[in-house]
């Protein structure tokens, strides 16, 4: 076929698409348009020509100098939005020119669409970023609260972080004490330098001296060869955690008390002293007042521990805090598994909210996890939940926090009525329904709420 005759054909066959098409070179300069083109933007074109600045000049200059498609809604001559879709003509992976499509309707969504998916990409993509560059204040992001004790507990951790001051972290088991100190030592000067944890009660007595302090070689039976370094040592410019410290027996609390005063120690068997550079933080679940007036606990080493103290809130003092700590945990869990959030029926929810949670945000870790893998149908329900959990029939909230119910039963139905606008898709009369209201009860509870 004649070569002039083909192109003619070709020509022919871009003025008859139903889409309307322009191509410039790589200055922006008009190549080739087709009628429809022309005719949606009531353009006068010459070859050669420079394209009006108001229209797309500076799409097609962006498109020509990053390389990228431009997906975006403009006005035709009508006033009516069209799809205009701007792509890099690419020869041997060099741009020599931009190709413009006012792509149909349908086409155009799916653009669209398509382009809405590459856009939470690279969303996600810059959050990570920030989140990276930002991750110190990440650390404290499990400690949100609405609660104003908590509020205030994990205002004073964040702003000690900056510090060298010893801590005395108190609470329930379950709590997230040594979390917290994990979050705290992550965003102080010393966050690239060791973070050691001792749980002081579970190593035998007998052993906590050699873990605590090392040994020097022959210093007993057994021993190492060239001996071995205690945690302090491994520590040494960095944090030493010092969990359930109330466990840690008198004559130990001896030694501890010198450190903290000396800033240094001897390894059993040893005769030089080692120095270090530690930042002390420790943790109980006991009532260490009580302990010192009973003399179980040495006075000295209470005062010199307990500079700053920081006590965690149980779960059922905070209960405001419950539908926050489901999603997340909800999250990280499906994240983890790699499955979808699931949706939790309101019985199952309400049983979350009565339970008295004794193991606080570990226990309720716990059951979210069981019943994450064990709903059918990506929907947790009551049979998903322990049985002791769902048995449970009252709220059991100390006398002194009653007025916690208020604010639970305001937590629990703004979430059911976020949850119901959510599954109904925004249709106020299909989320009244599914409620059990009326439109308008729906309509003053969302105002109400905030919704």
């Amino acid at each position: 076929m004649d070569s002039e005759l083909e192109m003619d054909l070709r020509l022919l066959a871009l003025q008859s698409l139903g889409m309307g098409l322009l191509i410039t070179d790589e200055k922006g300069r008009v190549v080739y348009w087709n009628r429809t083109f022309q005719d949606t933007f009531g353009l006068e074109l010459q070859k050669g020509s420079e394209v009006n600045r108001s229209f797309r000049e500076s799409l097609i200059l962006q498109v020509l100098k990053t390389g990228e498609t431009i997906v975006k809604l403009l006005p035709d001559k009508k006033g009516q939005e069209v799809v205009l879709e701007e792509k890099p003509l690419l020869v041997a992976g060099e741009i020599k020119g931009g190709l413009s499509l006012v792509i149909s309707q349908m086409r155009g969504l799916q653009a669209l669409q398509h382009k809405v998916t590459l856009l939470q990409e690279e969303i996600k993509h810059y959050q990570g970023r920030l989140a990276e560059k930002n991750l110190p204040d990440r650390l404290f992001q499990p400690f949100l609260s609405n609660n104003p004790s908590m509020q205030k507990v994990i205002d004073m951790a964040n702003r000690l972080a900056a510090t060298d001051v010893n801590i005395l972290i108190t609470g329930e088991t379950g709590t997230g004490k040594e979390l917290l100190t994990s979050a705290i030592h992550y965003k102080s000067k010393r966050a690239n330098q060791p973070f050691i944890k001792v749980n002081c009660a579970a190593i035998p007595a007998n052993l906590l001296e050699s873990e605590l302090f090392g040994y020097e070689k022959g210093a007993f039976t057994n021993a190492l060869a060239g001996g071995k370094p205690g945690k302090f040592e491994l520590a040494n410019g960095g944090t030493i955690f010092l969990d359930e410290i109330g466990d840690m027996p008198l004559e130990m609390q001896a030694k501890i008390l010198r450190v903290l005063q000396e800033r240094e120690f001897e390894r059993i068997g040893g005769t030089k002293p080692v120095k270090i550079d530690v930042r002390v933080i420790a943790a109980t679940n006991k009532d260490l007042k009580s302990m010192v007036a009973a003399q179980a606990f040495r006075e000295d080493l209470y005062f010199r521990l307990n500079v700053v103290e920081l006590h965690l809130v149980p779960l059922r003092e905070r209960r405001e805090d419950l539908p926050f700590l489901v999603r997340t945990i909800l999250t990280k869990l499906c994240h983890r598994y790699e499955l979808p959030y699931p949706e939790i029926e309101p019985a199952a929810f309400q049983a979350l909210l009565r339970y008295h949670w004794p193991g606080n945000v570990r226990e309720l870790e716990n059951v979210l996890e069981r019943a994450l893998n064990l709903c059918f149908d990506n929907r947790i329900t009551l049979d998903n939940l322990p049985e002791g959990l769902v048995q449970t029939q009252c709220i059991q909230v100390p006398a002194e926090d009653r007025g916690l119910l208020i604010t639970l039963v305001e937590s629990l139905e703004r979430q059911l009525i976020a949850d119901a606008l959510e599954e109904a898709g925004g249709s106020k009369a299909a989320a009244a329904k599914k409620l059990g209201i009326s439109r308008t009860g729906l309509y003053k509870k969302m105002e109400r709420y905030g919704l």
